[in-house]
């Protein structure tokens, strides 16, 4: 097949007419810059081409006039499909146009056309909030929790609590209370007071820890830690969780069964606190790629500002121990509050799978000798004030010692 054969018959929204001549701009459009006492020039790219086709086209015959008016209907339309000759159809909309007639040329009139891409409008396209949905989880699980817990002290009979006995058990229970709820110390100072509040108003405590949880968002703000932070204060939740658990006892089934209670009502509130904290982690935007290197001396002056992008391997091994932690709490709980964990526990998958899918991977690099960690973290991230990262991924002792194997992000 020759090329004159693989030609469209040129028309516009089913007008034809003849082509003498298409023009379309290619390749990259930029500035280029000239300095006085140079001989190098300096081109800036502006972005690719815009596809703008500009024809040379004429109508021919007995019927030109009557072909003329129907070509100039279908312009007035302003979009249309284009019948390009030697690029094929595409989907255009219609520019500056002239049209000439002359005396000489009886039968002929002539056109001068513009066309300009028009590329189809985008639709919206819906995508769910991992952050609202888990949020939403999170809530269902505090209201379970509380919910469990109240039933939990309904069947006990608080004459038989041995209040000596509850306040051991319930010792380490206390003290993650202390570390990790720290606003409810101001209403149980002591031991003995959550212990006296367990018998004889559970109620009230239940009330107490639901709204505890009521502005944790706020206590907690993500731009303030960071992903790293986040990740650190999480995995120190999911610590205390372990140890929020009443020891068994094997004196008065009804001190077992209290301090029981409670401890799963400080399991769930601090689940729920992790919840509401991986919630505050953000789906990170892709980093840009620096374009120049600014100088050492330079960023001391005016430090490079850029947005954190969470590591992928972070968030996996903290969403592995996640599943680990809420696994156990799911073997603990009755059917209906298991479906809660289990929902918070999907969520906050769901979560973490988005925010890792938007982070970077870390690489191993290695060096002839070994450098200073704020050098590391200028040959990499072509910004010196990173040097913490590089000195805790890696363990560092000393910043001004490096191995000459590091972890760094890559970017």
């Amino acid at each position: 097949m020759s090329w004159r054969d693989r030609l469209v018959p040129a028309s516009f929204r089913g007008v034809g007419f003849w082509v003498d001549q298409a023009k379309t701009p290619v390749g990259r459009k930029g500035q280029l810059h000239e300095y006085p006492q140079r001989d190098l020039p300096f081109f800036e790219d502006l972005g690719q081409q815009a596809k703008t086709h500009d024809l040379t086209a004429f109508i021919v015959g007995p019927d030109c006039l009557e072909q003329r008016d129907k070509l100039l209907k279908a312009l007035e339309q302003g979009s249309g499909e284009l019948a390009h000759p030697w690029l094929g159809r595409l989907q255009v909309k219609v520019g500056e146009c002239d049209m000439t007639h002359t005396r000489q040329d009886g039968g002929l009139v002539t056109f001068t056309l513009k066309f300009y891409p028009d590329l189809p409008l985008p639709f919206p396209t819906a995508t769910v909030s991992t952050q609202k949905v888990l949020l939403a989880k999170a809530d269902t699980l505090l209201g379970s929790a509380v919910a469990r817990f109240e039933q939990a002290m309904t069947l006990i009979k608080a004459a038989r609590i041995g209040i000596a006995n509850l306040r051991n058990s319930l010792t380490g229970v206390y003290e993650v209370i202390k570390e990790q709820l720290q606003p409810l110390i101001d209403q149980y100072r002591e031991i003995t007071e959550l212990v006296k509040a367990v018998k004889e108003l559970p109620k009230e405590v239940a009330a107490e820890f639901k709204g505890l949880l009521g502005d944790i968002k706020e206590l907690k703000a993500f731009a303030k830690e960071g992903y790293r932070g986040v990740i650190a204060d999480v995995s120190q939740q999911l610590e205390a969780i372990r140890k929020a658990d009443a020891p068994k006892i094997t004196t008065g089934t009804d001190t077992n069964a209290a301090a029981q209670a409670v401890a799963n009502l400080v399991q769930d509130t601090l689940i729920v606190k992790v919840a509401q904290w991986v919630g505050s982690m953000p789906v990170a935007t892709r980093p840009v790629k620096l374009t120049s290197t600014t100088t050492v001396a330079q960023q001391a002056d005016k430090p490079v500002v850029r947005a954190e992008v969470p590591v992928n391997d972070d968030i996996t091994h903290l969403l592995k121990q996640v599943e680990e932690v809420l696994q156990g709490a799911e073997y603990k709980a009755d059917p209906a509050h298991y479906q809660a964990i289990a929902d918070v526990k999907d969520a906050i998958g769901a979560h973490l799978k988005a925010v890792a899918s938007s982070g970077v991977r870390l690489i191993s690099k290695s060096f002839q000798e070994s450098f200073p960690a704020v050098v590391v973290a200028y040959k990499q991230f072509a910004d010196a004030t990173r040097v913490n990262e590089v000195t805790q991924r890696n363990g560092i002792n000393h910043p001004g010692f490096s191995p000459n194997d590091v972890k760094v992000s890559r970017e």
